[in-house]
């Protein structure tokens, strides 16, 4: 009777311990933590860490994935005028990168061209869309802003938590008024 056999234990925990200390130090730092910190931290020698992450960039999407899965898979709350949703939106996927520098640091410095920027982008865009339409009955936002408008805008505000130096609520609440008066209906 064949046994298949998984991985060894050895390997899943030194695979668990590298993620382990990436997640807390890519958070923390951004992404300009060195990799062979990584792996000290992590307890593991630096060829552990580049066979279980070959590259960088493998790395950061282990650590930063999940804030970008879900900036991508949120949108406006529904039964909002278009202002107030697009607070809520802004707030609420915000908050998830003020603990993750890196992730700030992969959306604020990316290359125009990058894919990640780009489906960023194109939801952001989406977002953007909804938020036009429902303004569109309600009147919250001036009559010439595009939802690329507001997309550009959500970036900008990513660029602002990457310079400041401890972001938090007060700090997100703060920024994103004042983005959302650039958007706002003059009465």
């Amino acid at each position: 009777m064949e046994r298949t056999q998984g991985p060894r234990r050895d390997v899943v925990a030194n695979r668990a311990r590298i993620v382990e200390a990436a997640t807390t130090m890519l958070r923390e730092c951004g992404l300009n933590v060195d990799m062979r910190a990584i792996a000290k931290e992590a307890g593991v020698g630096v060829g552990t860490l580049y066979r279980h992450f070959p590259t960088r960039q493998d790395l950061v999407h282990e650590v930063t994935g999940t804030d970008l899965a879900g900036l991508a898979t949120s949108g406006l709350p529904p039964d909002q005028p278009a202002i107030d949703a697009l607070r809520a939106f802004f707030t609420t996927a915000l908050m998830p990168l003020v603990r993750n520098r890196a992730a700030v640091d992969l959306l604020a410095n990316a290359e125009p061209s990058g894919a990640d920027l780009q489906r960023c982008l194109a939801h952001l865009t989406g977002v953007g869309h909804d938020a036009v339409e429902r303004s569109r009955t309600d009147h919250t936002l001036a009559d010439d802003i595009t939802a690329t408008d507001i997309a550009y805008q959500f970036l900008g505000l990513v660029r602002i938590l990457q310079l400041l130096p401890h972001p938090d609520t007060a700090d997100i609440e703060h920024y994103v008024e004042l983005a959302l008066r650039a958007l706002r209906r003059c009465s």
